[in-house]
């Protein structure tokens, strides 16, 4: 039973980190876009968009496997 808590609070920890990422992702995304144009400002936006679609497409096919995602039959 011990085990078993040690593991929750293990993947609760792990879902808050992953979950802070993703906002990361979403706030640099948000800034690249007030910051002035150039190749700087562009590449942050590319990888900063790059990293926010690729975890929100990982969360879907996780979540796809385990449950229904958005209420979707999948």
């Amino acid at each position: 039973m011990d085990h078993d808590v040690e593991l929750r609070a293990n993947l609760r920890k792990h879902r808050g980190y992953a979950t802070l990422l993703l906002l990361a992702m979403a706030a640099l995304t948000l800034l690249a876009y007030a910051l002035p144009p150039s190749f700087g400002a562009d590449l942050l936006a590319a990888s900063a968009k790059a990293g926010l679609v690729g975890g929100l497409a990982d969360w879907f096919a996780v979540t796809a496997l385990f449950r229904r995602p958005l209420g979707l039959p999948i």
